[in-house]
């Protein structure tokens, strides 16, 4: 009887000491995940290459990122259902001059005391009024429209990790624009 006692002594021993090592595997296992990941968003931050992406989690969200929180919720998002968050920088300066509509303004200033103008373009309108010498914008409307896209850059080597980049591209004018953020976040 005390045989019977012992092989299943011996078989729930080695059924837990299975499990530890199946357990400890595991944990090792996501914890060099987590530094591989750490290791590579420091990568990108060192490299300054904005536009690839970086994985973060949900908690590193709330800690470092509060600005984009608050500005999704003011926008009706729940950040918890945000998967990526891309961040362009858009900056216009427009140096285009309308001859033939200054032309108009002007003669049209000289014979009477005010003249009010509007200007507009595909993409933008301008509208005001000239006092004798004095110009006054009562409305500038920009409107463009912005892709975003992800996509994965080719591999330059077979065991190279493929990278996420972000290109953000205006329908105005046409170019590409900086984007300087490109977060993906870990549930």
């Amino acid at each position: 009887m005390f045989r019977r006692y012992a092989n299943i002594i011996r078989t729930a021993l080695a059924a837990a000491l299975l499990t530890a090592v199946v357990a400890l595997a595991i944990t090792v296992s996501s914890l060099k995940k987590e530094k591989d990941r750490l290791a590579y968003n420091l990568e990108v931050e060192m490299s300054n290459s904005h536009d690839t992406q970086q994985t973060i989690t949900y908690a590193e969200l709330k800690e470092y990122f509060s600005k984009e929180i608050q500005t999704l919720k003011e926008h009706g998002v729940r950040p918890k259902n945000v998967e990526n968050i891309i961040n362009v920088q858009y900056r216009l300066i427009d140096t285009l001059l309308y001859r033939d509509t200054l032309i108009y303004v002007y003669d049209t200033v000289k014979s009477l005391r005010k003249a009010n103008f509007d200007i507009r373009s595909q993409c933008w309108s301008v509208s005001g009024y000239v006092d004798s010498s004095d110009i006054y914008i009562d409305n500038f409307d920009f409107n463009d429209s912005i892709t975003v896209a992800l996509y994965k850059e080719r591999r330059k080597c077979l065991f190279e990790k493929r990278k996420v980049k972000a290109i953000a591209i205006s329908q105005c004018k046409g170019d590409t624009l900086h984007v300087y953020r490109n977060l993906k976040i870990n549930k």
